[in-house]
């Protein structure tokens, strides 16, 4: 879990104004949810929305009524399939430059929200150095918080899932084990749980 991408398509496309307002006026033409976070205090002009289905969500700068722009971008896939256990992954997670002041800590808040949410957040299964490096505060915090951190490993014989005890556990033994650049990794994943998985 996962394998690496050396960089992400959508992460370039994205950065690009021009694109990005015309992804941004799509967006708001089919999908005028609103998308409401607990503990989120949005600045004015920026707007959190999202499909009926609430797995696409979007951060969008209003600042320029005419030009909106995606100032965060979060898609979820929820499945019961990776573990055997109902569970979310966010499949992309993007977010533009220009917006740093906003967005410090923002990421997390979403990641928390999701956690609260569904119970069971697994790793995608290709992920940049920038994803690597967040699920690894992820799973230190997820420690810190008593949540629960398994390995799965879905080319293994067993296919169970492996309690990893501690954050020191994690980093001496799992994670040189979860990430790395053969497609294998895209088969093994990292889950933190808000209850005890079996």
């Amino acid at each position: 879990m996962p394998k690496y991408l050396d960089f992400a398509d959508f992460s370039n496309t994205l950065k690009r104004p021009s694109f990005n307002r015309n992804e941004a006026k799509k967006f708001l033409a089919d999908y005028p949810r609103d998308y409401v976070v607990d503990g989120i205090d949005l600045p004015e002009n920026f707007q959190l929305k999202s499909n009926k289905k609430q797995t696409v969500i979007r951060l969008l700068d209003r600042t320029d009524r005419e030009n909106p722009q995606i100032a965060y971008a979060v898609d979820i896939e929820l499945t019961d399939e990776k573990i055997n256990q109902k569970s979310c992954t966010q499949i992309l997670v993007w977010k533009r430059p220009l917006n740093e002041e906003v967005l410090i800590g923002f990421a997390a808040k979403i990641f928390n929200h999701f956690l609260e949410k569904y119970i069971v957040m697994i790793t995608d299964e290709l992920q940049t150095v920038d994803g690597k490096r967040f699920w690894e505060v992820r799973i230190s915090q997820a420690f810190q918080n008593n949540y629960f951190v398994y390995f799965f490993d879905k080319n293994s014989v067993d296919k169970k899932l492996q309690h990893i005890e501690s954050s020191d556990d994690f980093f001496e033994t799992f994670e040189p084990l979860g990430w790395g650049n053969d497609k294998a990794h895209q088969n093994k994943w990292f889950v933190i749980s808000l209850a005890a998985l079996t």
